[in-house]
């Protein structure tokens, strides 16, 4: 067990990506599970709080503790086994992300959903059900989990799987973690947003299963020890295309054919002309966004108002049809179709995404430099109301003055809103935009979390979606796993 107590050792545990900052006594690195046993019952016994640490990689305050002590998971970083027959990898809470997808990269395996921060530890991916990019064809991190290792706020460990025995019965939520204890309640009924993301509150939904309870609750109910994960076979041939837009309107028109041709496609039922679109992602970048990279990338064709990045999987005979299919199809709403950027080797990939990612880095750059905290948004809709949305949401910012930058999953009608204030005036209209545009997208059946969660930071909004009764309800959930309300304090409840 390491243990930091000066204050220069536990700096780097009291923030996350968000620029939240708080405070502890010590953090504790346990080397093994059996360390982060016996940390956690010493801890609740004494009725100590504490915060569980992952690589800090979060945007809502999650891991950032404001009493008592941090428990870091960094050292449970051992990828533990490989089945390549049954498909599927084990791995402990603190393996990082990349060095996951390089490993599984060697065996020509991947792991579809694909959260945008590498460096995330994939025991953050399951307890905040991370998704990505691929989310639009493949789904978020819950249809991937088949089993867990968790130790629960009192330091018990239970191990749960999906399979037919660990189904939900009637809306009757049974966990039996050892002959004196259950865990027992009825599951409330729960109005979710319409739309494909979705991580806002407790999965309470008929048909689940009791460890589906923990995936997505944020690490409020226990803490993910170890993963089992389906994986699946790398595909041979992957087109990368970047395609840059002269025309908003013209955009979310080739944004809304593409989702549908590549979702009848997904389903089998496309036979049109068009068969050979079939997009596994298809994310947005708006022109401030494009403006950040501009220098760094100075071929961005000049009077472009936005950009697409296009995945799609194809079969090696099939190359030359399914570009050509593309450029076709890419002529029909940009004069750009010629400078379209195409990637077709791994090397090309690589440099698409680091072009995404370099967006948010620099961004955060930006933050950084800031004594303001960053307002930015996870907001999703229905695809019927998408683009109505996402231009009123332009006007008011349009208008304002302010600093933003969008960009985001829009195959699945998900984006999201940067603002950087730049002093205080613009820090509150900043706010009100914000508050505004996401008691918008709840109206509208939407979520103000896609995929990063409510932390500590959008506490508000989680009350504003579903309310304070079922907010309520999901709260004496919590307590029935941790009746003293020592595990990440803060996290979701007041």
């Amino acid at each position: 067990m390491i243990i930091k107590e000066n204050l220069d050792e536990i700096q780097n545990y009291l923030s996350d990506s968000s620029n939240l900052k708080g405070f502890c006594q010590k953090v504790y690195i346990p080397e093994n599970v059996d360390e982060l046993i016996d940390c956690i019952k010493e801890l609740y016994q004494n009725d100590v709080p504490y915060t569980i640490s992952g690589a800090g990689t979060g945007l809502v305050g999650g891991r950032v503790p404001f009493d008592g002590v941090v428990v870091s998971t960094e050292k449970l970083n051992r990828i533990l086994e490989i089945n390549e027959e049954e498909q599927y990898v084990v791995v402990e809470a603190g393996v990082v992300r990349s060095d996951l997808d390089s490993f599984l990269e060697s065996k020509c395996f991947f792991l579809p959903p694909n959260p945008t921060e590498t460096s995330s530890f994939i025991g953050g991916n399951i307890a905040c059900n991370s998704s990505g990019s691929r989310t639009f064809k493949y789904g978020t991190m819950r249809d991937y989990v088949l089993a867990l290792d968790i130790v629960l706020p009192d330091g018990e460990k239970v191990s749960l799987e999906r399979n037919n025995k660990s189904l939900v019965v009637n809306c009757n939520y049974i966990l039996e973690i050892k002959p004196s204890r259950v865990v027992e309640f009825k599951m409330p009924e729960v109005i979710y947003p319409n739309t494909t993301k979705n991580t806002a509150g407790y999965y309470l939904h008929r048909g689940m299963h009791t460890l589906d309870l923990f995936i997505g609750s944020e690490g409020t109910l226990g803490t993910i020890t170890q993963a089992k994960i389906k994986i699946l076979p790398k595909p041979s041939n992957v087109l990368g295309l970047i395609i840059f837009f002269d025309d908003l309107p013209k955009a979310f028109d080739f944004l809304d054919l593409n989702r549908k041709l590549s979702r009848k496609s997904f389903n089998g039922n496309n036979q049109t002309n068009d068969h050979l679109i079939s997009a596994r992602l298809i994310e947005f970048f708006d022109k401030n966004s494009l403006m950040l990279n501009f220098e760094e990338y100075p071929q961005i064709p000049k009077g472009s108002v936005c950009a697409f990045w296009i995945e799609q999987e194809y079969e090696q005979n099939r190359e030359e049809q399914v570009v050509s299919a593309w450029l076709e199809h890419i002529a029909q709403f940009t004069p750009f179709t010629d400078q379209t950027w195409v990637a077709i080797e791994d090397s090309k990939h690589r440099e698409f995404a680091e072009f995404r990612h370099k967006i948010p880095v620099k961004v955060f750059e930006m933050l950084s430099q800031s004594q303001f905290q960053k307002i930015g948004s996870d907001v999703a809709t229905n695809d019927a109301v998408f683009q109505n949305y996402y231009f009123k949401l332009l006007r008011s910012l349009e208008n304002s003055g302010l600093v933003y930058f969008i960009w985001g999953h829009f195959g699945n009608s998900h984006l999201h809103l940067n603002i950087i204030p730049r002093n205080e005036q613009e820090n509150q209209l900043a706010e009100k935009i914000f508050d505004e545009h996401i008691a918008e997208a709840i109206m509208l059946g939407g979520t103000y979390s896609a995929e990063h969660g409510t932390g500590k930071l959008k506490r508000k909004y989680f009350q504003m979606m579903f309310g304070s009764e079922i907010v309520q309800k999901m709260k004496e959930i919590k307590l029935k796993f941790d009746p003293k309300n020592l595990l990440n304090r803060g996290v979701l409840f007041f």
